[in-house]
């Protein structure tokens, strides 16, 4: 009579100590390389988010202006350097100039032809508005720049 229970028994042998290794060292590799991709994912979401408080931040700030008067001080012309204009988040800087132009034919307006205004007495009002980011947590500078035009009435 044969003995065969020692083939049965090597025909249900299960995975080797190697084997298990190098499955275990495979799949370290793939979690590896998912939490790299969350931890990116994590920085990238957080940056949009800044960009669209920065970009919220930036609208308000220059409607607020432009819902003044054309003759408002706020709006006079600056020649030594940006104004200052305080956020409604204590995580950004706001800084805005104002140039005044002289327009004599608007016909020419989209063409660029503006004649720099002298003493305060321009037709239109170009007011340009920088809005920057001071978050530290997040790498890089976030700064964003929007300009309008103001014309009285």
């Amino acid at each position: 009579m044969q003995n065969t229970s020692s083939s049965r028994d090597k025909g249900t042998a299960g995975f080797t100590l190697i084997e298990i290794l190098i499955a275990i060292v495979i799949l370290s590799f793939v979690a590896l390389s998912i939490a790299g991709l969350f931890s990116h994912s994590m920085v990238v979401n957080a940056s949009g988010h800044d960009y669209a408080l920065l970009s919220t931040e930036a609208r308000f700030a220059l409607e607020s202006l432009m819902s003044l008067p054309f003759e408002h001080a706020a709006l006079e012309a600056t020649t030594s350097g940006p104004a200052s204009w305080t956020p409604v988040d204590p995580g950004f800087t706001i800084a805005y100039s104002v140039d005044d132009f002289v327009i004599t034919d608007w016909t020419t307006l989209s063409a660029g032809t503006w004649t720099p205004a002298v003493g305060g007495n321009g037709n239109i009002k170009r007011i340009t508005m920088t809005v920057a980011s001071t978050n530290q947590i997040l790498e890089g500078k976030r700064i964003l720049t929007v300009s309008s035009l103001k014309i009285p009435g």
